[in-house]
């Protein structure tokens, strides 16, 4: 009973924080006409990020060489299997970079002020067939119109577990499309620390640890490879993750 009530003061303190610095993020933004985007990408949210993670006991290790990805256009990836990727992501500081999120996110208000102080584009569901298009188009103008990485889970919306989720084809045409070399991190989260029933599930102390892979080139890719690729892709996660936690994961 003491743990429960502890977890719940200290996620009940982490929703205040993010908030608050949130809200402060977003009137930045504001009122600096968006000026200030790249700021609070570099400073004010990896602050923020690493504040509230802080609060709820978890420490994060980041790759020491992040400042690279400013010099080029990406898509960077990573495994997603746990509800506090977000703010291990947002520590990185990675500047002209466009965070994606489903928009059943949109509900976490603390969430929502914080994601929009950064840009972050909301994606359609799946279900949504004709938006998720459009969505999608519009993202490929943006991209090639402006030298800006993008940043999304290959797995999108699905239950959280100790694992790597079928990977979507919508941004890997994305990639393909737009010719986004493409940047996969890797999280390692302790299954002890790991929110797998959401944001008020219990939460251990442990580790979280950010490693950059190595980069896909995608300059040859063509749709007609477009599954092939995904699952290649998929396949570097999987063996990422069967080395880490030493599992026989397919």
């Amino acid at each position: 009973m003491q743990k429960k009530i502890k977890t719940i003061s200290k996620i009940a303190v982490a929703f205040v924080t993010l908030t608050f610095l949130g809200t402060v993020a977003l009137l930045l933004r504001i009122i600096s006409f968006g000026y200030l985007l790249n700021f609070n990408r570099k400073h004010f949210i990896p602050f923020t990020s690493k504040l509230i993670l802080k609060i709820i006991e978890v420490d994060i290790e980041l790759p020491k060489e992040i400042r690279f990805i400013d010099k080029g256009q990406y898509f960077i990836t990573f495994n997603h299997n746990s509800a506090l990727d977000i703010f291990a992501l947002t520590a990185l500081g990675h500047t002209n970079t466009i965070f994606l999120l489903s928009e059943k996110t949109l509900k976490i208000f603390p969430l929502t002020i914080t994601a929009l102080s950064i840009g972050v584009l909301y994606i359609p569901q799946q279900h949504n067939v004709k938006r998720r298009l459009k969505f999608f188009k519009r993202l490929e103008r943006l991209a090639k119109r402006k030298k800006i990485n993008i940043a999304g889970s290959s797995e999108g919306v699905h239950d959280h577990h100790h694992g790597i989720d079928k990977f979507n084809k919508g941004v890997y045409h994305f990639a393909t499309v737009c010719k986004l070399n493409i940047i996969p991190y890797f999280i390692t989260t302790p299954k002890k620390t790991n929110l797998l029933n959401g944001y008020l599930g219990d939460v251990n102390k442990g580790l979280i640890k950010i490693e950059k892979l190595e980069t896909i080139d995608t300059q040859n890719w063509t749709l007609a490879d477009l599954v092939k690729n995904k699952e290649a892709v998929r396949a570097v996660f999987v063996k990422k993750f069967n080395e880490v936690y030493n599992t026989e994961l397919t």
